[in-house]
């Protein structure tokens, strides 16, 4: 069975085009490597993540994340064995975020909502990646 774990984080400082090209690019083909999939989302200076494959390589790969500079307050949502793989043809999907698709996801007043504080209600994480999942990635936001 496969096994996902999904985090939340902050970037510690605007990142740049390029620099998320690259981390992604990075990304992609460690995670290839190692035979895992996912999907990272980023908006407003936030990441949401969703890590797939055999436990101890994406346990393995998240000590290695939560020791990345380039994010901080870092957030398991959650860790679990799934019956079938979601983001099988993904090395690592991408999608970065305006801001205006929240209107899916509303807080419960009915406002908008960050990533991060969307990410980290209570079972909205799965919502959200599932979503993003079944709607696709748009080619004009990933910046690979």
């Amino acid at each position: 069975m496969p096994f996902q774990l999904c985090y939340a984080s902050t970037a510690t400082r605007d990142l740049s085009r390029d620099e998320l090209l690259e981390l992604l690019t990075n990304a992609r083909k460690h995670n290839a490597d190692k035979g895992i999939t996912g999907l990272l989302l980023f908006q407003g200076g936030h990441f949401l993540q969703v890590l797939e494959g055999e436990a101890s390589a994406v346990r393995e790969l998240f000590k290695q994340i939560a020791k990345d500079e380039r994010h901080t307050d870092i957030a398991l949502l959650f860790e679990e064995l799934v019956s079938q793989s979601q983001y099988p043809d993904w090395s690592m999907g991408f999608q970065a975020f305006d801001g205006s698709e929240w209107m899916e996801f509303p807080k419960e007043d009915s406002n908008q909502q960050d990533l991060r504080a969307l990410a980290q209600t209570m079972g909205r994480a799965k919502d959200l990646l599932l979503y993003v999942r079944k709607q696709g990635l748009d080619p004009a936001k990933d910046v690979g």
